[in-house]
């Protein structure tokens, strides 16, 4: 079983195609898990080998060490000080918590659909001074001829790949037709909450209406955003909109949201 790095229903987080480089002397290994990837229904992380996440999605990582046999969690104390974290060409360093996990996130904005961008942790055990310090943002090597460099303890590594879930749906022109002032999409998430979308305008980011096609039906498209729709799994969308004489007219979809 593998580390829990938050409660999964008081059950180990499991292990799926877990990758654990171990560099120390020792069976002391790593495992980096993500709150993006696909994971069992009311548990957090995924520690999959390749995730997929929303464009503009905030992921959340959780580092442990682990018996490299066993798969279970080892504790940091004398053994690790720190994490290092790359993000792409990106740089970030996390602390042991109080339960001997490293913890940090990221916001992937400027990123675009099909993206791969690979996550690497390491443990590292400090010798003197830290090998980098953060100056004004800009992360700076230390180097003495005194001191050992800190030691590479353990490694793990996760592959996301970006994508996006555009909403399409189609309406058929009715007798009278739609008045896309009226409408209003509706997308819900697992935890009960829903975002409510109305027609675009330029103070207000919503849906469009295109058509009516040859076919005589309208298109609706909307791009949502990471926070409107389920990190994992599927996200339920339905419109309603009136057409000139007050009747109402629907259409709705089930979003892939992996």
């Amino acid at each position: 079983m593998k580390h829990s790095p938050l409660p999964c229903l008081a059950i180990p987080h499991p292990l799926i195609l877990a990758c654990p480089v171990v560099l120390a002397a020792g069976c002391v290994s790593g495992s980096l898990a993500t709150d993006t990837g696909p994971h069992p229904r009311g548990c957090v992380w995924s520690d999959a080998s390749t995730q997929k996440m929303h464009v503009g999605e905030e992921v959340r990582f959780d580092f442990v060490l682990q018996d490299s046999t066993t798969r279970k969690f080892v504790s940091p104390m004398g053994r690790a000080d720190y994490c290092v974290a790359t993000i792409g060409d990106r740089r970030l360093e996390a602390e042991v918590t109080s339960t001997g996990h490293f913890q940090f996130s990221h916001t992937f904005g400027d990123i675009k659909p099909g993206d791969k961008i690979k996550v690497q942790a390491t443990a590292y055990r400090q010798r003197a001074g830290r090998d980098f310090v953060n100056v004004h943002g800009q992360w700076l090597r230390t180097e003495s001829p005194y001191e050992q460099p800190d030691a590479k303890v353990a490694r793990d590594s996760v592959s996301l790949v970006a994508y996006q879930a555009p909403i399409e749906l189609r309406i058929p022109r009715p007798p009278d037709d739609l008045n896309p002032e009226t409408g209003v999409l509706r997308i819900r998430r697992s935890d009960g909450s829903s975002t409510s979308v109305y027609i675009d305008r330029p103070h207000r980011p919503g849906f469009t209406v295109g058509g009516p096609e040859p076919d005589g039906h309208y298109r609706i498209g909307y791009v949502p955003r990471d926070n409107e729709v389920n990190p994992i799994g599927t996200t339920d969308v339905e419109l309603v909109m009136y057409d000139t004489a007050g009747n109402p007219h629907y259409a709705s979809a089930t979003l892939d949201t992996p």
